[in-house]
């Protein structure tokens, strides 16, 4: 390690940083340096698969509670990483704490079945689930486990050895110390490595990535605290920023790398291995139940987020975008074959990222994003954003020349109405929950849709509905829920009469 330290001062020579791009020596010799301080392009290269285990956070998870609000942090903790270079697998395990206490053990792993790259995924409290890669949606450290396979240390590190002959390095601080800037090819995608010029191994990288909700933003991955793994040198410490904000961040207890009992957590469950069939036959697939609620109303249940459909004579109205891509693609083909009509709109109730990440996919199926006034800001950006790498339904769409759906706004009230049938929207500002939040009434049928508010029991939120729903003086018969089922109205009594007797 000490000769490559010297090698690389040599090539350094006594130039300092500065946040100018100047140009240094040569970028091959640099990387050669950086390879040889990791452990050798050889010794990289033989690491089939690697497991990272610690704690963390996670800075942006969508959970505002108002609108312009901040985002609260996420605590991460037990996490796993595995990642599988040779069979191109990734998966998540750990538990996530958000803001005041909500938790959840959670499980995300990109996999293959039947030949078919597909995912499988469990929340703690619900189901295991089988779906489409397109329908993974992680609060670990990235929003799916496909992003592991594309952003981590070893695969960066190698593909440094691809720099273009000739290529200069260009000096400038990264995270606050002096690094060497180096553009290279990862796959199909430019990236650009920095390599510290104190210690001659990689200080990470920046490229542009394309998160589900954000869209294009240019990411920074830093690398710190390097020890021995075997025969290679890897960062203990990972710090992600995207669109200039904190994202992620791991300490990492141990890293393992070529353990054989990596490979468990890409097992498809058994319970799941129908739905497995399913999602490798289909391009977007995700396990979803169509359940009539009244002659024209419909809950449409997933494994955790649910969507409820209103049938009017000539167009559907979803309330709530679904969890992601592949679920809505799943409820347009559902649509399509059990009432065969349009979707005009897509109502979302709020803007948090369960409950949004579906709402592109439906526009990219012509359906107008009816959102309140309150939320415009989150959700239209939602919808507006650019997907590029890689791009998403809606941006294929939008590229082809496809007609698709625009944002469209509301305030206070507004009614849906068509042939005598009617649905009406409320945004209301007394949900401790988020502020404003979106009530969905049909009248003609007594039915409410809310989401995150009411279980079954008593509880802030809960009583906060039942006060807006006092004031609104809507008749409610049934309450369907943007989670868990469907409840009647005199459940919400009993829990607010449980609530003023304590």
């Amino acid at each position: 390690m000490l000769a490559a330290s010297v090698l690389f001062l040599l090539a350094c020579g006594e130039q300092q940083s500065s946040d100018t791009a100047d140009t240094g020596p040569a970028a091959l010799t640099i990387v050669e340096t950086m390879l040889v301080n990791m452990g050798g392009l050889a010794s990289l290269r033989n690491i089939d698969s690697i497991v990272m285990t610690g704690n963390g956070t996670r800075n942006r998870l969508g959970q505002i509670p108002i609108t312009g609000g901040i985002d609260p942090d996420a605590r991460l903790s037990g996490v796993t990483e595995t990642i599988d270079f040779v069979s191109g697998h990734a998966a998540f395990d750990n538990d996530v704490v958000v803001g005041d206490g909500f938790s959840q053990h959670r499980t995300e792993a990109l996999t293959t079945w039947q030949g078919q790259k597909i995912g499988w995924g469990t929340t703690e409290g619900r189901p295991n689930i089988a779906t489409t890669v397109n329908g993974l949606f992680s609060w670990a450290t990235q929003n799916t486990p496909e992003m592991l396979l594309r952003r981590n240390p070893v695969s960066i590190a190698i593909a440094a050895e691809k720099v273009a002959p000739g290529q200069t390095a260009r000096q400038l601080s990264f995270a606050g110390r002096p690094h060497w800037a180096i553009d290279t090819m990862l796959n199909s995608e430019q990236v650009t490595i920095m390599i510290d010029q104190d210690t001659g191994l990689l200080g990470g990288f920046r490229a542009l990535d394309t998160e589900s909700m954000l869209g294009d933003v240019d990411a920074e991955y830093r690398y710190s605290d390097y020890r021995p793994v075997g025969e290679v040198m890897l960062p203990f410490r990972h710090e992600i920023i995207k669109d200039g904000q904190p994202y992620s961040s791991m300490n990492y207890s141990e890293i393992r790398i070529n353990d054989p009992s990596a490979q468990a957590v890409f097992t498809v469950p058994e319970d799941v291995r129908q739905q497995a069939d399913q999602a490798a036959a289909e391009e977007a697939w995700a396990p979803l139940q169509w359940n009539r609620v009244s002659e024209t109303v419909f809950h449409v249940v997933a494994f955790s987020h649910h969507s409820m459909v209103v049938e009017f004579p000539d167009f559907v109205a979803i309330i709530e975008g679904p969890y992601t891509e592949a679920q809505s693609m799943t409820l347009e083909r559902l649509i399509e074959d059990n009432i065969g009509k349009p979707i005009r709109y897509v109502i979302p109730t709020h803007p948090h990222y369960d409950h949004t990440g579906g709402l592109r996919a439906l526009a990219a199926a012509g359906a107008s994003v009816l959102i309140a006034a309150g939320h415009e800001d989150e959700i239209r950006a939602i919808i507006e954003s650019p997907h590029s790498n890689p791009p998403d339904v809606l941006a294929l769409r939008v590229a082809a020349g496809v007609e698709v759906g625009q944002v469209e706004l509301f305030s206070g009230m507004t009614e849906i109405s068509n042939g005598g049938q009617s649905l009406y929207l409320y945004e209301v500002e007394t949900i401790p929950h988020v502020n404003p939040k979106v009530l969905a009434f049909v009248e003609a049928d007594g039915i409410l849709f809310q989401s995150d508010l009411f279980f079954g029991g008593p509880g802030p939120d809960a009583t906060a509905l039942f006060n807006a729903l006092q004031e609104l003086e809507l008749e409610v018969t049934q309450i369907v829920g943007g989670h868990g089922g469907i409840l009647p109205y005199t459940s919400l009594l009993e829990a607010n009469a449980a609530t003023t007797n304590n």
